[in-house]
């Protein structure tokens, strides 16, 4: 049996598109537009933006023969990768130097977006809280750890659930005076919507620390902490967007000194604690 393989995606969105309904057209023609953008859109962000619904956006991926968005979004960043990667053989440039141009646009655009007054507030409710809970899958486990950390040297317990299962029954009995600071750089990880969900219905407090204003997570937040640098299918939990994620976990704990200077004593008290552990 002969197996023919599939065209080029764009290649059929530019031919499929034409023969869809008005609704998946505009879909169509938006992704055509500047397919590259598509890649750090939400499902909410790109039904917005292409005036149509998110109902019709899974509509079209199906079109195409993908289940779900994020096939369709993982086919479209190999075929634009494979493209760039083409183009770049030509003219290599230095690797290193570009990462580090990509991290100060970073942090740069994370320092414009992030709200002064919501980190401070955040900061406070970490001084006060009966309890805090920390969670974030996969590459933003990384972030959530080091806020644990963070909060450690200033000696702010707090709980990072390292299984979804057990974060999830943890937040069912969440209370008014917790807080919880989940970590999702889309907003839609299924595992930290769940945790937010029970932790948001039992009156808990939530921060979001994500790259989507337009998301299920954000939704439900009642402190919304953004960093920039959003990233692909393909480039989950690279450099750039860690980098402004951290920015944020440090400047909530610069914060927390700042509102109550006796951390800085902490932080002296929790370094000596293991000094006898370096050589």
């Amino acid at each position: 049996m002969d197996v023919h393989p599939q065209p080029p995606l764009i290649a059929r969105i530019r031919s499929q598109g034409p023969a869809m309904t008005r609704a998946l057209e505009r879909v169509a023609s938006f992704v055509l537009a500047d397919p590259q953008s598509v890649l750090f859109k939400s499902i909410t962000e790109l039904a917005d933006e292409a005036q149509s619904s998110e109902a019709s956006v899974i509509r079209f991926c199906r079109e195409l023969g993908y289940p779900g968005f994020q096939n369709f979004k993982l086919a479209l960043a190999h075929e634009l990768a494979t493209l760039q990667q083409t183009a770049s053989t030509s003219t290599p440039g230095d690797m290193v130097q570009e990462l580090v141009e990509t991290a100060r646009i970073a942090l740069e655009e994370t320092e414009r977006m992030l709200d002064r007054r919501a980190i401070e507030e955040v900061s406070s409710l970490l001084l006060s809280a009966r309890h805090v809970e920390i969670f974030g899958v996969g590459a933003s486990a990384i972030t959530a750890q080091y806020l644990e950390y963070k909060l450690a040297r200033l000696g702010i317990s707090a709980h990072i659930g390292r299984d979804a299962h057990l974060a999830t029954m943890a937040s069912a009995t969440a209370s008014p005076a917790d807080l919880y600071i989940l970590v999702s750089t889309s907003g839609s990880t299924i595992d930290t919507l769940r945790v937010a969900e029970n932790a948001h219905a039992r009156g808990a407090r939530i921060v979001g620390i994500t790259h989507r204003t337009k998301s299920p997570l954000a939704a439900i937040c009642n402190f919304v902490l953004l960093a920039s640098s959003p990233e692909t299918p393909l480039t989950g939990g690279a450099f750039p967007s860690k980098i402004s994620q951290l920015l944020i976990v440090d400047a909530i704990a610069n914060t927390i000194t700042k509102l109550d200077p006796a951390r800085l004593e902490t932080i002296k008290d929790t370094a000596e604690s293991v000094s006898d552990r370096n050589i």
